[in-house]
């Protein structure tokens, strides 16, 4: 088997509960990302159809149902956003985002892309936060302004020369680049943007939250307007919201790092660094959770759930939930798990 093939799968999304949308990135090749869907009730032969995106570190997809369209960001701030079978399609570079392109001011990377109702959000380093505005009809229409305002840091000085990545690290530690990794909410004017701090946004202001710990949270999952939950570093998960206020589910002995969270089935299922875990509204706990698998999940860092299907989607290792069978996805460019 070729290694140079072998993906790492960075982000993922459902179109529906049986199609997945993956972004991938090449093992040996990081800056060239691949797209791929995996459709075995469509494309029973040929499950698995990926497209290359040379140039592309991918970082986030997800599906905008309200639109039907499918949204691709790469960590510059370049954004695909294209329709079923690939019409519409449009390509756009939100203006000073990123690093080393050539719109770059000095902000860093951004991190997320998500859609909550009839707005399309990115979100990155330096706390940007960028909405896509559009006629709702032609993509070429669209364009990405930034809605941080304030909360914005300023521009970061020129990164290092060189391929040097403790260089690089050192330069994002000695500028205090504030990174956000995920954004949603219930509502427009109810937003919550979440990394190394959280913020709020009521439709006029950003305001930062302050909450029962300090540490950086990765996800976020709206159950309504009144119940959000934050997850993050040594096991943080905090249920509630910005009016008023947040709890902390979390026991003193976790010190896993959550990296993703989703209600599936009564139960809040959460991915991290060490394992998978969910947390049960009955005992409140949070608990180690075993699937049906052999050998059990090996990697699981994005959490989906659609129609009945909770899908679980590692750096390798791909699997769906029906509620009672967990069944694992060989992807067809890497080694499978057994």
């Amino acid at each position: 088997m070729n290694r140079d093939i072998f993906r790492s799968t960075q982000s993922a999304c459902l179109v529906e509960s049986d199609l997945p949308l993956l972004v991938e990135v090449l093992d040996a090749f990081e800056d060239n990302g691949v797209i791929s869907t995996y459709a075995p009730r469509l494309r029973p032969g040929r499950p698995w159809r990926s497209q290359m995106v040379e140039g592309w570190y991918l970082v986030s997809a997800y599906f905008w149902a309200q639109s039907e369209l499918r949204c691709i960001l790469g960590r510059e701030g370049q954004v695909n956003i294209y329709g079923p079978g690939g019409k519409p399609d449009h390509i756009y570079q939100i203006p000073e985002a990123g690093v080393f392109g050539d719109a770059a001011i000095g902000l860093g990377y951004v991190n997320r892309i998500r859609a909550v109702g009839d707005q399309l959000y990115v979100c990155g380093q330096s706390r940007q936060v960028y909405r896509f505005e559009w006629d709702g009809k032609d993509l070429a229409t669209g364009r990405w302004v930034d809605m941080a305002g304030s909360m914005r840091q300023p521009p970061m000085p020129a990164p290092p020369e060189g391929d040097n990545e403790d260089a690089f690290d050192a330069w994002l530690d000695d500028n205090n680049a504030i990174d956000l990794v995920d954004i949603k909410g219930p509502d427009i004017n109810d937003l919550y943007a979440v990394g190394d701090e959280t913020w709020h946004w009521n439709g006029e202001t950003w305001r930062q939250l302050s909450l029962p710990t300090d540490e950086p949270f990765a996800a976020i999952k709206v159950l309504n307007a009144d119940e959000i939950v934050l997850v993050g570093y040594n096991g943080s998960v905090l249920w509630g919201n910005a009016r008023d206020g947040f709890r902390d589910l979390s026991g003193i002995e976790d010190n896993q790092n959550y990296t993703a969270v989703e209600w599936f089935d009564g139960r809040l299922f959460l991915a991290s660094n060490v394992g998978f875990f969910t947390y049960d509204l009955t005992t409140r706990r949070i608990a180690p959770y075993r699937t049906s698998l052999s050998p059990d999940l090996v990697d699981t860092h994005h959490l989906e759930a659609k129609d009945g299907i909770l899908w679980s989607f590692g750096f390798k290792d791909l699997a769906y939930f029906d509620g009672t069978i967990w069944t694992r996805v060989d992807h067809p460019d890497n080694p499978p798990i057994r």
